[in-house]
């Protein structure tokens, strides 16, 4: 259900609502009033009434609410007019102020009645664009998520297929130098043999291993302090089924992250691809378990 729709039976029913930064509208004897005067805070009890209807946490009620007062108020000061169903419609005037002209009562249920024939508001307007044409940027995302995870993937498994070729090439040069050929069982025998042995090259596996273990890690996309902010971000890339995560340790930064397995070598290539396909500003680094 719409904002709009919302804040007019939340009229009907409480006889008062107030938006911050635009005005306040009353109930009286059925006939709708407004003042510009208006509470300096969001009502919690409307956040309620939304929350309640739209079955959305508390955090993105506010979130859509916010939203919507900050548009319509930045189109007011442009000489747009706000047109509330039910309730009326507010224009900007020379002096500053809102001026209000109410309109007709809705005397049916908001949600049974039909979207033809009403007037749309200017919030609705752009709901119904970013709806069009957000198709088309889930499905680009969808198909940018699968190929990052796919390539990720293949790139770990053709650096594990390489990097187990040449431990085993190391492992057999190693054995043919410690390996001596056939002799006597003499003392001067054994003596050739302690010597290749101390004279052999060294092989430092833990170098050639390390360089093509696989490991977790956490690709944080973002890092905020604001619980609202990162909630929504949260609840966006949820619905598209990416695999997000959020984490917080202190309830005062929250971090969205992707747990990917990858290669130390082929961390800042996958960093740059969630960057560039999440338009993330910079995405950090952590090894999973830390």
């Amino acid at each position: 259900m719409k904002i709009d729709h919302l804040i007019t039976q939340y009229l009907y029913q409480q006889k008062k609502v107030s938006l911050p930064g635009i005005g306040t509208f009353t109930m009286e004897n059925g006939t709708v009033h407004f003042s510009n005067k208006a509470d300096a805070e969001m009502s919690a009890d409307l956040i309620e009434f939304i929350r309640t209807h739209t079955g959305k946490m508390t955090a993105l009620a506010t979130s859509d609410l916010e939203s919507y007062i900050m548009l319509n108020k930045q189109f007011l000061n442009i000489g747009k007019a706000l047109h509330f169903e039910g309730i009326g419609t507010l224009v900007k005037a020379k002096e500053g102020l809102f001026e209000f002209t109410p309109g007709e009562m809705v005397t049916e249920r908001l949600e049974e009645r039909t979207t033809e024939g009403r007037k749309a508001s200017v919030y609705e307007e752009r709901n119904q664009y970013e709806a069009q044409s957000g198709n088309g940027r889930k499905l680009a995302l969808l198909v940018g998520i699968a190929a990052t995870v796919g390539i990720v993937i293949w790139g770990g498994w053709k650096w594990s297929q390489s990097g187990v070729a040449d431990g085993k090439s190391d492992s057999s040069v190693a054995v043919a130098v410690v390996q001596p050929e056939p002799a006597p069982s003499t003392d001067t025998s054994r003596a050739l043999v302690q010597d290749s042995i101390s004279r052999r090259p060294l092989i430092d596996t833990t170098n050639s291993t390390g360089s093509t273990s696989i490991n977790r890690y956490k690709f944080i996309i973002e890092t905020t302090t604001k619980k609202a902010r990162a909630l929504k971000r949260y609840a966006q890339l949820a619905e598209l089924r990416s695999g997000i995560k959020l984490e917080t340790v202190d309830s005062v930064n929250y971090k969205l992250y992707f747990v990917l397995p990858a290669l130390p070598a082929d961390t800042s290539r996958i960093k740059d691809s969630l960057r560039l396909f999440y338009a993330s500003r910079i995405v950090t680094l952590e090894k999973e378990g830390n």
